[in-house]
């Protein structure tokens, strides 16, 4: 007789489970629908080819406190920006606010709108909120006029490169024709001489709609008309919020200033330098395969918290980091500023998102007064991440007021002094729009450092080869670019140098580096770098760290080629004996045979990497050849030159410590890298 079937019982907390589960959609497919859901809210779905979001114009609202910024984005698009408890409660602007809508045609006319604080409290939130690629939207209530902040924002817009707009006239409904006139005659005294000086003037009231639809085709054309800039730049984001999206991780937004973002791309934050990975990229609040210049994006980071990123971070590529406390700036400050400016003048600064403050230091000694134009230095208290082109706004430290703005056309810490002539000369011949020619122009004043001068303009590495085209005859050095007409001028000066040390002792083995390039800083460079190239080339040999022609053959003193003879052999190695053993094979008192040991590098004959250790320079050639073939596979460590070599530990240290004071190799933690030129070592 067959058993009967065991039957099996559902666990109950299954069965409980079952339960609770939705009816009408199998619980898998729910919770996989969910979970979809979640990833697309920033963008964690794989990029679908077939679906492309539009280009979006961003249009930036500014206007005085109660003036209905809010009201015309919400009758715009339905979307109430003020998200805060405290703005419901006060009845105003504090943060920025984001809304989104298809105006038109959904696939040429996707618009979205930055709504900016109007109270001057919270002027650092409304600059936070404008980029130069955005369409402006200046908002006055015809009941209250022109008004301080009406003033304020249309300079602030101005003085940061901000070129299409309109002007909106609103709550027409609480005053009569008359009123609305006389208000539309004070703006056109207001925009005179800026860029909405031609812009449509449209009467609105939110409350009754009344022109509401008006403003939407302006808009609407305006975004059809939008042509964002290439994205072949590396990629920059200023940072403008951080939060955490459940189920996905950290999310920050921003308006894209240059160059793209995909899923996948490795990235920094700017002000720690946290390696961070693109997990998604949304752009108008829909799902993208790349965020590009103008967009408001929002990326899903991988390796950071939200509460690790504030406002003012930036997002960028690891080798576009660059912080700086030191800019110069094209100043222009504004026509109603009440006080001249002074060295030293304390001011804020604010910059794309960024804040900081800092000082104004005069390069031309006389106080600067309103509608003045000139270039300053200026110095913050913390760092900036700014690039050559750059627009920045000034606010007095103690009016609290905008002062006015201006364009980056230098970073970092002058060489020399502020107000040398050969610097006066480099700030006036940078012009920000035009990389070729302010390339140009540095190299007429010396070496210019090609991958500093990528950075600093946010150049792509592949643009740096035909950047200068045909306009000047280029030599690259040791990472520098130099005019072949200064290169061979400075040979010239060298070649002459050393025939006339030569023929005045020609028993000197040549002359070291400092002896042969002096001057100020360029010209010390621009011979340094020559002198490196005449090595290369083999016109000059370096022995002992002196340089001599190659044809030069200094004296050998008998005792020196005695001495030599002796210890060659035992140095003919590359893992040589310390001196301490050479001493005591050939049986010599130490403190002696050291003293005796120190003529040998002088003549090229040995060269001292320690204290206590020797090497012959074909041999330490050698060493050299084999931490570049490491070095053309990436960073190398101790362990991983040892290996190669088969040298032990403690030479392979005094070796590599000798390669880095050379400048062959520079070590970053325990790995190091080839920076300098092999002969350095010799």
């Amino acid at each position: 007789m067959r058993p009967a079937r065991r039957r099996h019982r559902r666990h109950p907390r299954r069965r409980h489970a079952r339960a609770l589960a939705p009816r009408g959609r199998p619980r898998r497919k729910q919770q996989r629908v969910a979970r979809h859901a979640r990833r697309r809210a920033v963008g964690r779905t794989p990029p679908n080819p077939r679906r492309t979001c539009a280009k979006a114009v961003i249009v930036t609202l500014a206007g005085h406190v109660d003036h209905g910024k809010t009201s015309l984005v919400h009758a715009l698009t339905g979307v109430d920006t003020d998200t805060l408890a405290e703005e419901k409660r006060r009845g105003l602007t504090i943060d920025l606010g984001f809304a989104y809508a298809n105006l038109g045609d959904a696939k040429a006319s996707r618009v979205g709108f930055v709504d900016v604080p109007g109270h001057h409290r919270f002027v650092h939130n409304m600059v936070a909120g404008i980029a130069s690629r955005q369409f402006a939207m200046l908002v006055i209530a015809v009941d209250d006029g022109v008004m301080p902040q009406s003033r304020e924002h249309l300079q602030i817009l101005s003085l940061l490169g901000l070129s299409r707009g309109i002007v909106v006239l609103n709550k027409i409904d609480r005053v009569p024709p008359a009123r609305v006139e006389e208000v539309r005659r004070d703006v056109g005294a207001l925009t005179a001489g800026t860029f909405l000086q031609t812009a449509p003037t449209l009467p609105v009231s939110c409350t009754t709609g009344t022109g509401v639809a008006e403003v939407r085709n302006h808009i609407a054309l305006a975004a059809r008309a939008d042509r964002a800039a290439g994205a072949t730049e590396p990629f920059r984001l200023p940072i403008d919020r951080a939060f955490t999206v459940r189920g996905s991780g950290t999310v920050v937004t921003g308006t894209v200033l240059a160059g793209s973002a995909r899923t996948d791309d490795r990235l920094v934050l700017a002000d720690t330098g946290t390696a961070v990975r693109v997990r998604g990229v949304r752009v108008q609040n829909q799902d993208a395969d790349a965020a590009t210049p103008g967009d408001r994006a929002a990326i899903n980071l991988v390796g950071v918290s939200a509460e690790e990123v504030t406002r003012g971070d930036w997002l960028l590529p690891a080798e576009s980091r660059e912080p700086a406390t030191r800019i110069c700036i094209e100043l222009a400050v504004l026509a109603d500023f009440p006080r001249a400016l002074k060295h030293n003048h304390p001011v804020h600064i604010y910059h794309a998102s960024s804040h900081a403050q800092a000082r104004i230091l005069l390069i031309d000694e006389a106080p600067m007064p309103g509608g003045v134009a000139a270039r300053v230095d200026v110095a913050t208290t913390s760092p900036m991440h700014v690039k050559i082109g750059d627009r920045v706004v000034l606010r007095d430290h103690d009016l609290a007021t905008t002062l006015g703005g201006g364009r980056v056309v230098a970073i970092g810490e002058p060489q020399g002094r502020r107000r040398a002539p050969g610097r006066l000369r480099l700030l006036a011949s940078v012009q920000p729009d035009d990389a070729p020619a302010s390339a140009c122009a540095a190299l007429e004043r010396g070496p210019l450092h090609a991958d500093t001068f990528r950075r600093q303009w946010n150049l792509a590495p592949e643009r740096m080869a035909a950047l200068l085209g045909e306009a000047i005859e280029v030599v690259e050095i040791d990472g520098h670019w130099l005019a072949k007409a200064a290169l061979d001028a400075a040979e010239a000066n060298l070649r002459e140098h050393l025939t006339r040390h030569h023929q005045q002792q020609p028993e000197s083995s040549g002359l070291s580096e400092a002896a042969l390039c002096s001057g100020d800083p360029a010209e010390a460079t621009t011979l340094r770098l020559a002198l490196h190239h005449l090595a290369t080339t083999g016109t000059v040999r370096v022995e002992g760290g002196d340089y001599a022609l190659a044809s030069h053959q200094a004296d050998i003193p008998n005792n020196v080629k005695r001495l030599f003879a002796l210890v060659e052999r035992p140095l003919d190695s590359i893992q040589p004996p310390s001196l301490g053993d050479i001493a005591k094979r050939l049986k010599r008192p130490f403190p002696a045979f050291e003293r005796e040991m120190r003529a040998l590098p002088a003549f090229g004959l040995a060269i001292r990497v320690s204290d206590t250790r020797y090497y012959l320079p074909a041999r330490l050639l050698e060493m050299a050849d084999q931490a570049a073939g490491l070095a053309a596979q990436g960073p190398f460590t101790v362990r991983n030159f040892r290996d190669a070599t088969g040298v032990g530990r403690n030479v392979v240290i005094e070796v590599l410590e000798h390669f880095d004071r050379t400048g062959f190799t520079r070590r970053s933690g325990d790995t190091r890298t080839i920076v300098g030129n092999r002969n350095a070592i010799l």
